[in-house]
């Protein structure tokens, strides 16, 4: 496909005229029936000479797309064109590459895709993600740890309420989980904006793998004390404050993000696991958990609290 021509479109998206933008939308929709239109997308997304509007709106555009047809079902080919085998597969050869290469407002978008993508596809359909996340993870590039950190989140929201697929959020707190909090412990030191974003990918992806059912690797004594640690250095975490600007925005930082997730995590696991005296029959095999929890974390989570409180 001719990447001018959709260029050029997607610049009239966002014209002032709404006939001008209308005819685009208009000609976008009979294009993307097309092989590879997908991939010329991503080709528009991640250009370097491109105005950021122009991106902007291809990876919305991209974003839609997926939601819509990717999951190839009666009613997504009643109501849009199917997305060809040869997009499909070059959607998830190169997703990982661009979130990681793309603006936080255009990974944002891009995260989503993959969400969806996941949703339908893994693992049957993407063995080799697994073997993407992994190498992500462990690079030494901080952004390709946060985009794995991204990946991650979105593998994990999909079985956080699951009671029949436990096995993939187990295998990922066994396999994974031990990295990305060692990536924690030393994130969680720094003051940069992209330390933050990754202690708060983090702190989300954990909170919703306990959701339903503490994993069993989480339980371990060693597991509760690295997490726990890092929970309460980050609620420790002293953060500049000006009350004169104390607005929506300031809760939309990474820091305080992070030290939002901080909370939320010992706050559920407290409630839910963590509590002796309210454990039911069926959670007997927590109580060594909640007596370590209880015993060893509580009075240290108070005191958290607290010099929150009388900050």
């Amino acid at each position: 496909m001719d990447v001018n021509s959709l260029v050029g479109l997607f610049d009239a998206t966002y014209h002032a005229d709404v006939n001008v933008r209308n005819n685009a939308e208009a000609q976008l929709k009979q294009f993307e029936a097309n092989d590879g239109f997908l991939s010329t997308l991503l080709q528009i997304i991640s250009a370097d000479e491109l105005q950021t509007g122009t991106k902007q709106a291809a990876a919305i555009y991209f974003k839609n797309r997926v939601s819509r047809a990717w999951s190839g079902s009666q009613h997504a080919l009643e109501n849009y064109a199917p997305i060809s085998e040869s997009d499909r597969a070059a959607a998830k050869e190169n997703i990982l590459k661009f979130i990681y290469a793309t603006p936080h407002t255009i990974k944002v978008q891009l995260t989503s895709c993959l969400g969806v993508i996941l949703n339908f596809d893994y693992p049957d359909k993407w063995t080799q993600f697994d073997d993407q996340l992994k190498e992500l993870l462990n690079a030494q590039d901080p952004q390709m740890v946060y985009t794995g950190l991204l990946a991650l989140r979105e593998l994990v929201r999909l079985y956080r309420y699951s009671q029949t697929k436990r096995t993939v959020i187990d295998a990922v707190a066994r396999n994974l989980f031990p990295r990305v909090q060692a990536v924690v412990d030393e994130a969680i030191g720094s003051d940069d904006e992209l330390a933050m974003r990754m202690v708060w990918a983090a702190f989300k992806t954990y909170y919703a793998a306990i959701q339903v059912a503490l994993p069993v690797a989480l339980q371990e004594p060693s597991s509760l004390v690295a997490w726990g640690t890092s929970f309460i250095k980050m609620m420790e975490k002293p953060v500049a404050f000006d009350r004169s600007l104390v607005d929506e925005d300031t809760a939309k930082e990474p820091v305080w993000k992070a030290k939002k997730w901080a909370f939320r995590s010992v706050n559920r696991l407290y409630s839910r696991f963590g509590n002796p005296a309210t454990l039911s029959p069926s959670q007997k095999h927590l109580k060594l958990f909640a007596k370590v929890f209880t015993a060893d974390f509580l009075p240290q989570i108070m005191q958290a609290y607290l010099k929150q409180i009388d900050g």
